[in-house]
């Protein structure tokens, strides 16, 4: 999965995450720090979430069914995997380590 990849998918499920999480747009727009026309445009799919606020859904909820269904549980990995693919010679986090090299 690369970037487009993840936002394709948060971008289509974000009205699920929203209901699921029991916020109507006016709040979830606000957690996401956009506008409520934007999420609207987002939950219409007329665009895709940008980067940023593909980061914040996959950050503040991953749990939700819908999101830990669509990403296989492993939605705040995803974003680190990407997001470090991007930049060669990274050190890896202290929860990649672990992962790459269990003691």
């Amino acid at each position: 999965m690369d970037h487009y990849e993840l936002r394709k998918v948060v971008s289509r499920k974000l009205k699920l995450i929203r209901v699921e999480s029991g916020f109507n747009q006016s709040q979830m727009a606000s957690i996401l720090g956009m506008s409520k026309k934007t999420l609207v445009q987002i939950e219409k799919e007329r665009i895709m979430a940008n980067w940023t606020t593909t980061v914040a859904v996959c950050a503040l909820f991953p749990r939700t069914d819908t999101l830990h269904s669509a990403l296989e549980g492993r939605p705040e990995e995803i974003i680190i995997e990407i997001a470090h693919s991007k930049v060669k010679d990274l050190p890896l986090l202290p929860c990649q380590v672990n992962k790459k090299n269990p003691s």
